[in-house]
């Protein structure tokens, strides 16, 4: 499997966040919540790939 840029940063936030769970509740619990973890990089790497308008309003203000 070829690993691309953004497999590589996915993999990085995920690594960021299990170290914070393994701190917060220890490995035990860390290795049980890993498909959230993955789940919440994936997320993360998906909000962070979005680009918007300087102009726009966050809609609260509409």
């Amino acid at each position: 499997m070829v690993h691309t840029k953004k497999d590589d940063f996915l993999e990085d936030i995920a690594a960021q966040l299990r170290a914070q769970a393994v701190t917060l509740w220890g490995e035990q619990r860390a290795g049980e919540l890993e498909p959230s973890i993955q789940q919440t990089a994936q997320h993360l790497l998906e909000v962070s790939q979005e680009s918007l308008d300087p102009d726009l309003e966050p809609g609260f203000y509409q």
